[in-house]
């Protein structure tokens, strides 16, 4: 069974990168055999419940795999009536009905067993919203009430919204190959190549194994895109060394955290983010995760920052590991021509799946020349399964995040909600963005990443163009913060991971994740005020300001520690904050002032530190 599981699997990868070489289907077949080939996988591979049985698949199981099966292979053989009928005009068959009823449980099912409970919820309750909007009251109330078979042909067959609509098509036409580019990456020695260089820059300094948390991870995130699995990945390395040379197991498990959370913030992969960006914004995706460079850097700035002041503020030392030796990192240094490779021909305006795909086989052929692990077909095949298995979890997110978008977009009520958010903050733009923040931060409590993200830009992107802000500014900064609830209580998934690799108190470690990642949530606001960070105007003003935001996040950070060269009171606590985020300012001279100030007290505070230990020294030691 085990064999048949894996074959169904390969043949979904294999699928995928036949169709990302010779070119993808037409829109609605393309979709049904992309949901034919995975949303069975959902109920082959993970259990119903935890009392399911662990070792076989039950019945219940193989009568899911049949109801997934069925809608999809209806779509196939209707596939050229479907698409020549009118929606909305042309009545819904029985079949329809019956088809579509069938799909769309299969899909919320899937997406309990895959992606999680809460996320079930909450697709459930727009789904319902949508049904009892013409009776509820104020902005919520939908003038337009839907008969049952209009619903399920706006879930099921409809081109743009639904299980079949843009957010699957996404999944199907990009997804997947990316999936799989990062996949074999990890699996041809590229994970343990950028752990070993992290270790050889960052180990040698003081809290070595929590600034070697910061870069792996960064790393690792560039391919992995996901938070929690980087987090597992990275942290089985570096929490055991953070709290052997003495940090606070919650305070490992949050550095941990924080700096896996940062994984889909960085360019190339950013999950599943950049790519539904660019379908929502028309934005290439190249010019997406450009822009996106800075931003995640700062975010790492942030983090990295903060690790250093806690190290000494803790008086932590270097990690006692073995550090790799340079020979060995130089031998294996061809592991990044993949990366070079899907820059060049993004650059050369390829399609990102085709740059994806030919990365692929870059990874494959590179891991016999410089990787630990060469990609042998058995390797390959193992690789194929465990990618599908994480595609199982992107294709019922976003098959299931269409329903949400359907009711949405059906009901009216993102406009509203717009309305309500500029009215709220009397056209002020900065407490506009304090409140979106907070929506996405709630929105993002208990449900993945990617549907975070979808239902707070629908609610939030309008409010802020309204306001001015530039659309992909808009939508990178409902993006960062979609990602960010990953580490914040009461359901910081994120956080909660690593606490449960330190043996510490997910809660606990979940509030110092906060205190921690606080410099990096300075972020959105910083390129929203300043389109220069998203690389917009001339060199020299994204240089300045580059410089300007790394020294204001690297004083907030301190005043998080409340540790600069030596303990900082409340008073030069609020101080720092204040200029900090006084350097958040569309004027270029306000940033190059502020950052003066920071640096002039960086270096006040230094000499201070210095003229201290030299008293101490001093004072002679009785016999």
């Amino acid at each position: 069974m085990g064999w048949a599981v894996g074959g169904w699997a390969a043949a979904a990868a294999l699928f995928h990168v036949w169709t990302a070489y010779a070119g993808v289907w037409e829109p609605r077949q393309m979709r049904a055999t992309h949901l034919l080939f995975l949303l069975p996988l959902a109920f082959l591979l993970f259990p119903a419940s935890a009392r399911s049985p662990g070792d076989r698949v039950s019945r219940w199981d193989w009568a899911w795999v049949v109801g997934s099966l069925l809608p999809c292979l209806y779509v196939l053989w209707n596939v050229h009536e479907l698409t020549e009928r009118w929606e909305g005009v042309h009545p819904v068959s029985h079949a329809q009905v019956l088809v579509g009823t069938v799909l769309v449980i299969a899909v919320l099912e899937g997406a309990r067993r895959a992606v999680g409970f809460w996320f079930f919820v909450t697709t459930l309750a727009f789904m319902a919203f949508l049904v009892l909007a013409p009776w509820l009251p104020g902005f919520l109330r939908s003038p337009r009430a839907y008969s049952y078979p209009r619903l399920i042909e706006m879930f099921y067959l409809y081109a743009d919204e639904g299980v079949l609509g843009t957010l699957t098509g996404i999944s199907s036409n990009i997804l997947m190959i990316f999936i799989l580019f990062a996949s074999v990456m990890l699996h041809s020695g590229v994970g343990q190549f950028f752990m070993d260089i992290s270790v050889a820059l960052a180990g040698r300094f003081r809290g070595g194994p929590a600034k070697v948390a910061v870069l792996s991870s960064g790393l690792y995130g560039t391919i992995s895109g996901s938070s929690v699995a980087d987090c597992y990945a990275t942290g089985s390395f570096t929490i055991p060394l953070m709290k052997k040379i003495g940090y606070k197991p919650e305070i490992a498990g949050a550095i941990e955290a924080c700096a896996s959370c940062g994984g889909p913030l960085m360019p190339p992969i950013m999950g599943a983010g950049a790519f539904i960006m660019a379908e929502l914004t028309g934005v290439p995706y190249s010019q997406i995760v450009v822009a996106a460079a800075l931003p995640a850097i700062l975010y790492y700035v942030g983090i990295m920052a903060t690790v250093h002041w806690e190290a000494l503020k803790q008086n932590i030392g270097t990690m006692t590991a073995d550090m790799p030796p340079l020979v060995s990192l130089a031998r294996r240094s061809l592991l990044f021509a993949p990366f070079a490779i899907v820059v060049y021909f993004l650059e050369a305006g390829y399609s990102p799946s085709k740059a994806a795909l030919y990365s692929l086989g870059s990874a494959i052929v590179v891991s016999w020349f410089a990787g630990s692990q060469p990609m042998t077909p058995r390797r390959i095949f193992d690789t194929l399964g465990e990618a599908m298995r994480s595609g199982v979890i992107v294709a019922t997110v976003l098959a299931a995040s269409g329903l949400i978008v359907a009711a949405m977009s059906r009901t009216g009520v993102a406009l509203a909600f717009s309305s309500a958010v500029i009215n709220l903050s009397g056209g002020h733009l900065l407490v506009a963005l304090f409140l979106i923040f907070l929506v996405v931060s709630v929105l993002g409590t208990g449900i993945p990443t990617t549907p975070a993200y979808i239902l707070a830009v629908t609610v939030g992107s309008a409010a802020m163009q309204k306001l001015g802000v530039d659309v992909l500014a808009a939508h990178l900064f409902v993006f960062y913060y979609a990602v960010l609830a990953d580490v914040t209580p009461p359901v910081a998934v994120t956080a909660f991971a690593g606490a449960q690799m330190a043996g510490a108190d997910p809660m606990r470690t979940g509030w110092q994740a906060s205190r921690i990642a606080l410099s990096g949530f300075l972020a959105p606001f910083l390129f929203v005020y300043q389109p220069a960070l998203l690389w917009r105007g001339p060199v020299t003003d994204i240089a300045i300001l580059f410089v300007s935001a790394v020294i204001g996040i690297t004083a907030l950070s301190a005043a998080a520690a409340g540790y600069m060269f030596r303990p900082l009171g409340w008073p030069q606590r609020l101080f720092l904050v204040a200029v900090a985020l006084a350097a958040i300012s569309s004027h270029l001279a306000v940033s190059v002032a502020t950052s003066v100030v920071l640096v002039l007290y960086a270096v006040w505070d230094w000499r201070g530190a210095r003229r201290e230990a030299g008293r101490t020294l001093s004072v002679p030691t009785s016999a």
